[in-house]
């Protein structure tokens, strides 16, 4: 399938929050569960900071995938974890399995290498074998299992933190 992969802009709000909404409601995947509205991912992607990005991807014309790097959260406070970068990714079910994923996380490396990052990280639903499998094939390695990290719909999951490093 061939798709466009580009950096967001403030107008891709809706579609951002549309393809993001989606996954959120599937209720399974994500450990979100509050829906974006449109004002709050066009004042998330107008505030991206310079070691930030949103890519998405387009299939004729149509938003159909997200992925965000963003700093560590403890790089606010400390310099000894600016070279960790956090992932996500949102891909609309109906063009999961077509390598949309893998041209996004290309797209997303390669700024994380330019600004700097040596190691991302991300932590996936255990039960969430796909995105396992997918961030598996991207080079990450399971480091962890936080149990009964996430709580959906009153039932406890674990969650599994997984690791990549940039360089050699």
């Amino acid at each position: 399938m061939d798709a466009l992969i580009r950096n967001a802009t403030p107008d891709d709000a809706k579609a951002v929050a549309t393809v993001m909404n989606a996954v959120i409601l599937e209720g399974r995947w994500t450990a979100l569960t509050n829906p974006f509205t449109e004002a709050e991912e066009h004042a998330f992607i107008c505030g991206l900071g310079a070691r930030s990005a949103m890519f998405v991807a387009e299939v004729e014309a149509k938003l159909i995938g997200v992925q965000v790097i963003e700093p560590d959260g403890l790089a606010a406070y400390t310099d000894s974890m600016r070279h960790v970068g956090t992932v996500g990714t949102w891909i609309h079910v109906d063009f999961r399995g077509y390598q949309i994923g893998e041209r996004l996380a290309a797209a997303s490396f390669a700024f994380a290498r330019d600004n700097g990052y040596e190691k991302l990280s991300i932590q996936v639903l255990a039960h969430n074998e796909r995105a396992l499998r997918f961030y598996g094939k991207l080079g990450f390695e399971e480091i962890g299992v936080a149990r009964k990290h996430v709580k959906l719909d009153g039932c406890f999951y674990d969650a599994v933190y997984l690791e990549k490093f940039l360089l050699g």
